[in-house]
């Protein structure tokens, strides 16, 4: 009988410390899970978007600054039932910067008050430029939407007569 309760406690000691094993092993992976997740949200707060609208202080004069934001549509070929729209962030020349830091995280297009697309770019990945091949049928008025990661929201847009 002793030899067997012996035999018994030898059984749950090695499983004790199997589990006991387990556990600090199983500690050590959500701890390291928990860091890389607390890393992710720091970096996510360092890239903090800015999301106010912001226009032109004085229209007459704007600042290259201003420049630099405001987005410059282009109506283009007319291909049939659709039209080729291309918008480029910054306009006069003064073209918007592309860094890691510094970027054009997203361009939208509406017509006629309609949203008709959106193109969002990863931070220092490409500059801000998209082009959108829209329908003719009723081409009255186009507005472009650009987001700055840190100079926030600025627009521009542009009125058609007898659908150029």
């Amino acid at each position: 009988m002793e030899r067997r309760n012996l035999l018994k406690m030898i059984g749950l000691l090695g499983i004790a410390g199997t589990v006991g094993i387990f556990s600090s092993c199983t500690e050590n992976v959500e701890e390291k899970t928990e860091n890389k997740v607390d890393e992710k949200i720091k970096e996510d707060k360092k890239a903090n978007f800015n999301r106010q609208k912001f226009s032109y202080k004085d229209p007459e004069n704007p600042t290259k600054a201003e420049l630099k934001h405001t987005p410059e549509i282009n109506v283009k070929e007319t291909d049939g039932d659709f039209t080729r729209i291309e918008i480029t962030v910054g306009s006069q020349g003064v073209i918007h910067p592309t860094s890691k830091e510094h970027w054009i995280d997203y361009i939208k297009l509406f017509v006629n008050s309609n949203l008709v697309g959106t193109v969002e770019f990863e931070a220092g990945m490409a500059r801000g430029f998209a082009s959108f091949i829209v329908k003719n049928s009723n081409l009255k008025a186009i507005k472009a939407e650009i987001g700055c990661n840190l100079h926030g929201i600025w627009e521009s847009s542009l009125t058609l007569n007898n659908n150029e």
